[in-house]
């Protein structure tokens, strides 16, 4: 964890996927809450939107901001880190 936040290493998370193909039983313990409060860079992500039956990542936001109790503050960081870490520019830095 210290590499991941030392080398600024942006975790992606798809959370219905997980928690649709079980990777996690219940979205409140998603180890991807825990890393954002500990300042790691999280961001929130669609996966196979074609299998799961929807578009965007409309719903992963609404999703985890109701089961890891985020604040607007969280959900800034949220989309910054995805922002941040989206384009090529960021890729520099490691």
């Amino acid at each position: 964890m210290e590499i991941v936040k030392e080398k600024q290493i942006c975790i992606e998370c798809c959370p219905i996927s997980n928690f649709v193909l079980g990777y996690v039983l219940d979205l409140r313990c998603h180890p991807a809450r825990g890393f954002l409060h500990q300042g790691l860079p999280v961001s929130i992500s669609p996966d196979d939107p074609g299998f799961m039956g929807y578009e965007g990542v409309t719903l992963d936001y609404v999703y985890v901001f109701l089961a890891w109790g985020l604040d607007i503050a969280d959900l800034k960081k949220l989309i910054l880190n995805s922002i941040t870490y989206s384009s090529v520019n960021s890729y520099e830095k490691l």
